[in-house]
């Protein structure tokens, strides 16, 4: 029997696990891990990233996708399990609301590379004279001579204008960028029709909520696969792809030592499992009351790890390549973010036969990668709305999605600017820097602490029919937090502001990175107070009202018909 009759439910198990697996894997597996994996040591990278995996990523996974199949709550109402800190949820929702409107403005520009990819000469394979940034080469392979891209090693000023032989970088040039953000420009409307179909596909897709959804993530999370095997392949057969991969993979023990490494690892783990955004919460909390959550937060990690070591390959053998022929080492080619999939991967595929259909399918594949991400980032937000007010939104569920996909739509007009790709990078860069981890730190120790690792294991037992390995315990009560802490407090020492590691960001931008950073955990020193302040009787009675679990914190088969629980031999759980 299906969970939530009201709320809807997954259809099969194979619909949760493919719009996880889309939530999970994003353009960071693409255009981070491999640059981070070969920056720290290689092929012993994996120690510390899969140590990580299994010290934080199992644990937060198993936690968020049990109590919320148990509730059939998402974020937005979960918290009713310990009142006091409703606040959680919704800083989940701000960060999830904030990423879905600038996440679909690089989706645009992936429609806008791949329609211009249809031209028989593609756009950032020419030479512009212009921005001192990066230098244009000509190199020669079987085809004639062809531009290619790469980085300077020590790259002038990034906004000098002369007359020199160099030339403007391709995203520079086929997107128009700014000097800088003070220079915001006009609005551009060829990013922007890109941004409005981007827009259109994703309320298509979602017009039914999970419906609809559970059946295109069957196809947006399985093509990106098929794609990449096509590039692997054909990266594969080029000159320079062996020194590539040999670059990737091979082993550097003495960055084992290095706290760096460890940080890097721990931070690419965290980000990648979506943990902080309840996406993971919002989809588990669509599934029947006796899914085996324990199994899925075991195959969860393993298709995310092996996903981003899979992307590693495929980057890399074109990395190899792009050195070969301009007789650079890899490690002077190699880069990572918006720089590797808008700049140095189109300028290799501008040198290979037929470059245009390489390009479609090479953007192609970053658009269905970020579609099926964006369809988590909504629906999340949607979720958390129709479970706070299910009387008046959940029979109105199609016009709550065409809401925050219009409301969306139109906060990211000013990305469409010429200064948009700097806007773009100061909220990406702060958002996430000293909110989320903290978040996380926070849900962990309350369901831990508060709420007890006891009850959690009897409500899992409810819910799977048999207890999980005490390691999880141990793992929710203290390695789990100390692990997210110390990550938080290594961040919050290394950080370093834009500014500082980017040209074209006035100081003032700085101080509104860091508003737009603390944004997030604003809701749970606000949503506390109002707790606090609505219930009745002394302070102290107030308290410890506020940390146990309300009337409305119930198990999911309580709300469905029990009788066919109980014929699957699912024993309710008694709530304190």
């Amino acid at each position: 029997k299906k969970s939530g009759s009201e709320r809807g439910g997954w259809d099969s198990w194979f619909e949760f696990l493919f719009s996880s697996l889309g939530s999970m894997v994003g353009l960071g597996n693409i255009w981070r891990f491999p640059y981070i994996c070969y920056r720290s040591g290689g092929g012993a990278f994996l120690i510390p990233f899969f140590v990580s995996m299994v010290v934080c990523g199992c644990p937060l996974i198993f936690l968020e996708t049990a109590y919320c199949q148990y509730s059939n709550l998402g974020p937005g109402k979960v918290w009713v399990v310990c009142p006091l800190f409703k606040g959680i949820g919704f800083g989940m929702m701000t960060v999830t609301f904030v990423v879905s409107i600038y996440y679909t403005v690089i989706m645009a520009w992936t429609l806008y590379y791949a329609a211009l990819s249809f031209s028989a000469s593609l756009p950032w394979s020419e030479c512009v004279p212009g921005l001192r940034s990066l230098e244009c080469l000509e190199v020669l392979n079987g085809n004639g001579r062809k531009p290619m891209f790469y980085p300077k090693a020590t790259p002038p000023p990034p906004l000098q204008y002369d007359n020199s032989t160099l030339y403007s970088i391709p995203s520079q040039t086929v997107l128009n960028i700014s000097p800088g953000l003070e220079e915001l420009g006009g609005v551009q409307w060829r990013i922007l029709v890109c941004l409005l179909v981007a827009w259109v596909l994703v309320f298509l897709c979602l017009i039914r909520g999970i419906k609809s959804m559970g059946k295109v993530v069957y196809v947006a999370a399985t093509v990106p696969y098929v794609i990449l095997t096509c590039l692997l392949i054909r990266g594969c057969l080029l000159p320079g792809a062996g020194n590539g991969l040999y670059f990737y993979i091979t082993p550097v023990w003495d960055k084992l030592l290095s706290f760096e490494v460890w940080r890097n690892a721990a931070s690419q783990v965290f980000f990648s499992i979506g943990m902080g955004f309840g996406l993971i919460s919002t989809l588990a909390s669509y599934n029947r009351f006796n899914n085996n959550c324990y199994r899925d937060a075991m195959i969860l990690p393993i298709l995310d790890c092996g996903t981003s070591v899979f992307a590693g390959l495929i980057i890399f053998t074109f990395l190899g390549y792009m050195a070969d022929i301009t007789g650079k080492s890899v490690d002077q080619v190699a880069q990572e973010g918006p720089g590797l999939v808008f700049v140095a991967y189109p300028s290799v595929l501008s040198t290979l036969p037929l470059p245009q259909l390489w390009s479609v399918l090479f953007f192609s594949m970053l658009f269905f990668v970020g579609l099926d991400s964006q369809f988590m980032h909504v629906q999340g937000v949607a979720t958390a709305l129709a479970d706070c007010f299910p009387e008046q939104l959940l029979p109105r569920k199609t016009q709550v999605t065409l809401a925050i996909c219009v409301v969306s739509f139109l906060l990211g007009i000013p990305f469409t600017t010429q200064g948009g790709f700097y806007l773009l990078n100061l909220i990406d860069w702060y958002i996430a820097s000293f909110s989320v981890m903290f978040i996380v730190f926070l849900e962990v120790v309350v369901l831990a602490w508060i709420y007890g690792t006891d009850r959690l294991f009897e409500d899992i037992s409810a819910m799977i029919g048999y207890q999980p390995h005490v390691i999880f315990k141990f793992a929710w009560k203290y390695f789990t937090p100390a692990f997210v802490i110390v990550l938080w407090l290594s961040g919050l020492i290394n950080f370093t502001s834009i500014g500082e590691k980017n040209a074209g960001y006035p100081p003032w931008a700085d101080v509104l990175g860091i508003l737009i950073g603390f944004l997030p955990i604003l809701p749970v020193p606000v949503k506390m107070a109002w707790t606090l302040l609505r219930a009745e009787g002394s302070f102290r009675k107030r308290l410890r009202r506020s940390l146990r679990p309300s009337p409305l914190w119930k198990p999911a088969a309580e709300k469905c018909d029990n009788a066919d629980v109980l014929e699957e031999g699912i024993a309710l759980s008694s709530i304190p």
